[in-house]
């Protein structure tokens, strides 16, 4: 109600003029006090101007039991012939269709009107069926719009109140197990009580992370990125290396020596993770995992490949959604949140590269990240001006 006209409504409203050949058709919209007209063609002054009525006045409110009205000779019908709007308005023939929503509440009405008597064909009633559906699907998609919205504001809420609040106890957790390395500095026992809660905080930090950030990638935002110079390669080594504590020795290293890119080393590390744990999760047990690494001109190559059961075609196709898990990650024992390869992919994009995956029963399944060697994320180069703009020399590393 009361909204400004809309191009979409006015062109259905035109159209059913035109293939009609009637002068006056209109979109409205009702509540318990008025008529609101949404859209029209030939709505004569000063109800264009108003672009309301006084619901004793309508017709339009006879529809809401979910009826349309359709007569071809209203001052003739015992039902139209005294209403206020049949004489002053000229109404003669006419049809209402109600709009009714999925829930079949009645919203208001798509009407023709002809000033003259007028025996309506069924090709002409269907024609304003279908154009009352096509005005609902306008209405239904602005809804989802805005319950998309609704929910999308209320996620990001939640994560935002979410990731505030358990960072604030891991915080005072590192602080705390830091303090109690410094007091027993001579405990062995103790640092290596440290060291094992410490990386589990930073790996707990890290799923924070990973949750802002596949949030950010839900709502259509970038992944943000630190870019500097690095080496994959070494980045690779040691991801794998921590990797194997947990997987054992399945992960098997090709490389050709160092791969120096300007890239965010912390997003290299979190592709080279959570495509390698993946592999070791949903991969055939105990068999080799492959992780290949290549040049080609001004970029790299990450292949990740495992040995087990193929991804079913269909979910190839979703497999990077944010939060979507393919039904056999569903159907193991193994627990997920269905964002690691969603944040593979976002970290990928953001570098101006690209992800990919091929699976099938004969060759198992390969998850393949192109990178170029200099990051072409829209952060670095922002990062660079500003840098340049400031008249200082350019750092190893950038923060976007």
């Amino acid at each position: 109600m009361d909204t400004p006209r809309e191009e979409a409504f006015d062109r259905l409203a035109h159209l059913a003029a035109e293939i009609l050949n009637v002068p006056l058709t209109i979109v409205s919209l009702v509540d318990a006090d008025k008529q609101f007209f949404k859209a029209d063609f030939g709505l004569p002054s000063p109800f264009r101007e108003t672009r309301e009525l006084p619901i004793d006045a309508s017709l339009c409110r006879y529809t809401l039991e979910g009826e349309p009205i359709i007569s071809s000779n209203a001052p003739a019908d015992p039902f139209l012939r005294f209403h206020p709007s049949t004489g002053p308005w000229g109404i003669v023939a006419i049809i209402v269709i109600p709009l009714i929503n999925p829930d079949g509440h009645v919203l208001g009405t798509f009407c023709c009107i002809e000033p003259k008597v007028r025996e309506w064909t069924a090709h002409e009633i269907k024609v304003m069926r279908e154009l009352t559906a096509s005005i609902m699907t306008e209405i239904n998609l602005r809804n989802q719009i805005a319950k998309l919205k609704t929910e999308q504001n209320l996620r990001d809420t939640f994560v935002a109140a979410l990731t505030h609040d358990l960072r604030t106890p891991l915080t005072a957790s590192k602080l705390g197990v830091q303090l109690l390395a410094r007091r027993h500095p001579d405990l062995p026992a103790v640092q290596a009580s440290v060291v094992r809660v410490t990386e589990s905080l930073n790996r707990a930090e890290r799923m924070i992370q990973d949750l802002l950030d596949a949030n950010r990638i839900k709502a259509g935002r970038q992944v943000p990125l630190t870019v500097s110079e690095c080496d994959l390669h070494a980045i690779t080594v040691q991801a794998l290396e921590e990797l194997a504590s947990v997987y054992s020795d399945r992960f098997v290293l090709k490389a050709e020596g160092a791969l120096e890119m300007v890239a965010d080393p912390s997003g290299l590390r979190r592709i080279v993770e959570n495509l390698a744990s993946n592999a070791a999760k949903y991969g055939a047990p105990g068999t080799p995992i492959e992780v290949v690494l290549s040049r080609s001109g001004d970029q790299v190559m990450l292949q990740v490949k495992n040995e087990g059961a193929p991804i079913v075609g269909s979910e190839l196709l979703t497999i990077f959604e944010p939060f979507h898990r393919s039904r056999s990650a569903v159907e193991s024992a193994q627990k997920g949140w269905g964002i690691g390869l969603p944040l593979v992919r976002g970290i990928t994009e953001a570098h101006g590269g690209r992800a990919s995956v091929t699976s099938s029963a004969q060759d198992g399944t390969c998850f393949t990240i192109t990178l170029p060697l200099t990051a072409t994320s829209p952060e670095r180069f922002s990062a660079v001006a500003d840098a340049e703009r400031a008249g200082a020399n350019a750092p190893a590393g950038y923060q976007s």
